[in-house]
Order: C-alpha cells, then structure tokens, then sequence
C-alpha cells in the first residue's frame, strides 16, 4: 500500500478536496435569498470589499507612475492598466452596491490584510524596476485570485470575473515584456536586485496557507483554493518564467510564510 504523503501542503489539499461545496459555480443570484441575510452574505462582502480595495490600491499606483513612464509604448501601457484597474473597482463596487452596501461601507468588511503592510514597510519608495515587477509579480498572484472568483457561487460575481480575466493577461504580457527589455538595457544585476525583494512582497500576498474563513469560502463556493494551493500555482509558473529570463529564482531566508 502507498504510504500516504503527510506533509503540510498536500494536507492542505487533501483536506480541500474533501469539503463538500454546497453551491455550484454561478448557482446564486443578486434576488437569491440567501444573499440578504446570513452566513453567506457576510463572507461574499467581505470578498468583495477585499477585492475593491486591492483593485484601487492598483489603479492609484499605476496612475501615479503614467507620467513617469520611460517611453511612450510604456506609458500607453500603463495608462490601459491604470484604466482597468480602474474599471475593476467601480465594476467591484456596482456588484456592493446592488447587494445594498455603499462604497463608503464597504470599508468596514475588509480584511486587515498584512500584504499591505508589508509591501509598504520592504517598498518604501517605489522606482520604475518595481512599477514592472508589480505587473510582472503582483498582476500574477492577481490573477490566480480572480480565477477562484470566476468559478464562484455568486454569479454576477462569476460573470464579472470572467471578463477582468482576460484584461489581466494582458498586464502580466506586459510585466513579462518590459522585463526582459530591462534586462537587456540595464543588466541582470539591477533587474535580480528588485526581484529579490518583490519575491518575497509576492509569495506573502496569499497570505497564510489556511486561515479561519478557508474551509467555509470553499464550502460555500466562494473560492475553491486555499491561500496555499495559489501561492503554489504562482511558484510553479513564475520560477519557470524568472528562468527563462536568465534570472535566479530569490532564495528565502524563511521558507514559509511570512516570508520575510
């Protein structure tokens, strides 16, 4: 009999895979009843308020750097990320807003989320190199995310996703592309230095590997990855992509979450 794998991450999966989801993907819409009350509608809201936030704390990144961008292919770039970006919030918060939840109190369902902290404390003053590694890195954990969302319970939700998919393929082609142009222009040295850093800054915006909500967001169909399973999807297809830029995928000096 084969011996059965007990380490920490494929437990995390197993265990996942076990958890019975009560509603199917796009099953649940805005007049269903259990959206106005409940269970469900507090974890859906809090999913949504994270989400709106994450997609303005990008486009407000993004708009500052528009008129410092290096040249004109890179700042027309910038300005359809920026405006997208844009886009996904104000969709995010029409999808609030038709749950009865303004803007305004939508902040009190948010998550306090350390990726933000930390991003901060190890970027406190971003340069162009990390503007690119935000498009390169943090647009591919995005992305991921999204993915959950696109196969979620909630339809309009589902529906939305769908469509900010495809938007955010474009963003990491763009990440990918200037990347390489910088190591062409500036040399690997420079390039490997700020991805030293960001590696890190990336691998913590999953969070940690099963929180207290986890089981319940799968459960209810919200998402169907834990924290864990995402951020190794995300190692698995950008260590092969910082290869194949010459680059050297970072070592960690802590090998599991919080990377710092």
């Amino acid at each position: 009999m084969k011996k059965l794998d007990r380490s920490p991450v494929n437990l995390i999966m197993y265990q996942t895979l076990m958890i019975q989801r009560l509603y199917p993907p796009e099953s649940i819409e805005a007049d269903s009843p259990i959206t106005r009350d409940g269970y469900y509608r507090s974890k859906l809201l809090k999913l949504l308020a994270d989400q709106a936030r994450a997609e303005l704390e990008a486009s407000n990144i993004y708009s500052k750097w528009v008129h410092r961008a290096l040249g004109p292919e890179e700042k027309m770039h910038l300005t359809e990320i920026a405006c997208e970006e844009t886009e996904h919030w104000y969709g995010i918060v029409k999808l609030l807003e038709g749950l009865g939840v303004s803007c305004k109190e939508a902040r009190q369902y948010e998550d306090n989320n350390y990726f933000y902290t930390i991003s901060h404390i190890l970027i406190p003053r971003y340069r162009w190199i990390d503007i690119l590694m935000l498009t390169f890195l943090i647009d591919r954990g995005a992305y991921l995310l999204v993915e959950d969302f696109a196969q979620s319970s909630y339809a309009p939700w589902a529906r939305f996703a769908k469509k900010v998919l495809e938007e955010e393929t474009g963003h990491m082609d763009f990440g990918n592309d200037f990347i390489r142009r910088q190591v062409d222009k500036i040399g690997k040295a420079q390039v490997q230095r700020a991805l030293n850093v960001w590696w890190r800054v990336a691998l913590n915006m999953f969070g940690p590997p099963v929180t207290g909500n986890t089981n319940h967001y799968i459960r209810l169909g919200l998402k169907y990855r834990t924290n864990e399973e995402r951020r190794m999807a995300f190692r698995l297809d950008c260590e092969t992509r910082i290869k194949s830029l010459g680059l050297t995928v970072p070592k960690l000096h802590r090998g599991t979450y919080p990377f710092l």
